[in-house]
């Protein structure tokens, strides 16, 4: 190939190391300090940061062949999502029960977060 040519290296691990350093991307404590007095536009930016973020989150996914991933993606967040806004939709308490699929979406991150460690050591091994 060309690339090889031009005696430059592909890094196989480099869409898992993307993601995990979105994944480990943190704020100071003086922006949260900040955000915690600001409900309303903090809820807008959580929202907004994970709607942005899941297009990418299952590009990677897909590419890297973890659809035990995706499936739990779909049945701790999209399932819950759908639900609550069917049947909840009308109800006074739509407002608290609409932030359920965020923190379980978060906590999604979280969790893996926790293993992305393991994938970069996985390829590495195979090779």
């Amino acid at each position: 190939m060309m690339i090889e040519n031009l005696g430059l290296e592909i890094d196989k691990n480099y869409n898992v190391k993307k993601l995990k350093r979105w994944l480990n991307y943190s704020l100071s404590s003086s922006t949260l300090y900040l955000l915690s007095w600001l409900w309303h536009f903090t809820l807008i930016l959580l929202f907004g940061a994970a709607i942005m973020f899941v297009p990418f989150m299952i590009k990677i996914l897909f590419e890297e062949k973890r659809i035990g991933w995706i499936l739990f993606f779909i049945i701790i967040v999209l399932i819950p999502s759908i639900l609550i806004y069917l049947f909840y939709k009308s109800s006074i308490y739509f407002r608290i029960l609409e932030l359920i699929p965020l923190a379980m979406y978060y906590f999604y991150c979280f969790l893996l977060r926790i293993t992305i460690i393991d994938w970069t050591d996985e390829t590495v091994n195979a090779l």
